[in-house]
């Protein structure tokens, strides 16, 4: 079992995912699967036959690799030098990635992998400093500190290249080469391919992509929530501001990852279940962040942990749609889904692309609705099931924009007199308590 993160130095965190890819290196990442996962390295380093490939994480155990993929060659045009391993399931990755493309001018990159002549010592992993010299195209060439020579960073090549942020590290990029074709030059610059080449790789092979940035941590969305249009935003930045630093709170107290929520409840966060691929929108997972806030925040509770997700489950969900149509024309569906899922009295929370949602459906919209919903079978359509019906109306409907609007888009001046911080929340509170609770 891996450390957390948290318990770990960011050289320790990089090294947790280096592998020795036969004579390379190579890097394990997340899949959007759990039958297996991958190993990134450069092509060179592979033999495309499955079995001949050898694999051992940082701690000296032997992986099975279950297949190769490489892009094909194109006519006399050698392919791309990256390759991905599909290997068995690895438990417990949380790694963290980059975009090549938006990487600062002269990002710092550490290289990380294992040179030949140290495999048998007793530090065999290595770390590799150095700045990137340009980003072109997803090719990164980055110019190493000390200069070293091809013959000293021999078996490093296949391994994760990557850029310290506020002390935490992501993967940016593969090295696959030094950068000059002549050997005589080839002192202290490489080349490495930025992720998107990977990502290209596993689509022309229709295998399960990488786990998305934005799904690796809600740390990657919190800058997204709760986006208030108001008149002045100076009246409602204290609020924010309090809403964002309790959002950090909950996550920083163990809460699961986008990811391990989509493998938990799969298309039951979906009204529209039928489209599993909208589970990876970034929309999904800012609203999800807004709505367990939201949660902890009525209930008082500082920790948004598995248990707190699992405890509220019959008590509060969230239902996503990508549809932009008014959600009260699907209320029927809502409805039914809030029967499977909710005990009664639960709250369901819908999130749309609904500028204009409405908080709550009008009562008599939702007694229409019930009445038809909750006929007795094979009594007729006039036949009620009181005991159904009971059940239907127990239930609190509310649109996460709608709650937007009428708690605080519509009140922002009640906050600007009110003191930052704590006041603030418990006058978001209360307002929210009036709608769903």
């Amino acid at each position: 079992m891996m450390k957390s993160d948290s318990n770990k130095t960011v050289s320790e965190i990089m090294q947790s995912y280096c592998v020795m890819v036969n004579g390379g290196s190579g890097v394990l990442v997340n899949a959007m699967t759990q039958e297996f996962s991958y190993v990134l390295t450069a092509r060179h380093a592979v033999f495309e036959d499955a079995a001949r490939n050898v694999v051992v994480d940082h701690n000296q155990n032997s992986i099975e690799v279950l297949g190769v993929l490489v892009f094909p060659k194109v006519g006399q045009q050698e392919s791309l030098d990256c390759a991905v391993l599909k290997i068995t399931h690895q438990a417990d990755l949380s790694q963290k990635s980059w975009s090549a493309a938006h990487l600062p001018l002269q990002a710092n990159l550490t290289f990380v992998g294992l040179p030949k002549a140290e495999r048998a010592s007793a530090t065999p992993i290595k770390h590799r400093t150095g700045h990137a010299a340009s980003v072109v195209n997803d090719l990164i060439t980055l110019e190493l500190a000390g200069i070293p020579s091809k013959d000293i960073i021999q078996g490093m090549s296949g391994g994760g290249v990557y850029h310290i942020d506020n002390d935490y590290p992501y993967l940016v990029g593969v090295e696959f080469e030094m950068e000059a074709s002549c050997l005589d030059h080839q002192y202290g610059r490489v080349d490495c391919h930025g992720l998107a080449r990977y990502t290209e790789l596993l689509t022309l092979h229709s295998s399960a992509p990488m786990i998305p940035p934005h799904m690796e941590c809600f740390s990657r969305v919190r800058d997204r929530i709760f986006a208030f249009n108001v008149i002045d935003p100076s009246n409602v930045q204290h609020l924010k501001t309090a809403l964002i630093g309790f959002a950090d709170s909950l996550i920083e107290s163990g809460m699961p990852p986008p990811y391990e929520i989509m493998k938990h409840y799969d298309v039951q966060l979906l009204i529209d279940t039928g489209q599993s691929s909208v589970l990876e929108a970034r929309e999904l997972w800012i609203a999800y962040l807004e709505f367990v806030v939201i949660s902890a925040l009525m209930d008082g509770a500082g920790i948004a942990d598995n248990g707190y997700i699992s405890r509220i489950d019959k008590k509060r969900r969230l239902l996503y749609t990508s549809d932009v149509t008014n959600w009260l024309g699907r209320l029927d569906e809502i409805l039914k889904i809030a029967r499977k899922l909710l005990d009664k009295n639960g709250t369901l929370v819908v999130a749309s692309p609904d500028a204009a949602a409405q908080p709550f459906p009008p009562d008599f919209v939702l007694e229409n609705v019930i009445s038809n919903i909750a006929t007795v079978p094979n009594q007729g359509p006039f036949s009620i099931d009181e005991v159904e019906s009971a059940v239907y109306n127990s239930y609190k409907l509310t649109h996460l924009e709608g709650l937007r609007k009428s708690c605080v888009i519509e009140k922002e001046f009640d906050y600007r007199s009110l003191a930052p911080g704590k006041v603030q929340l418990l006058e978001l509170r209360k307002k929210l308590n009036e709608i769903i609770n």
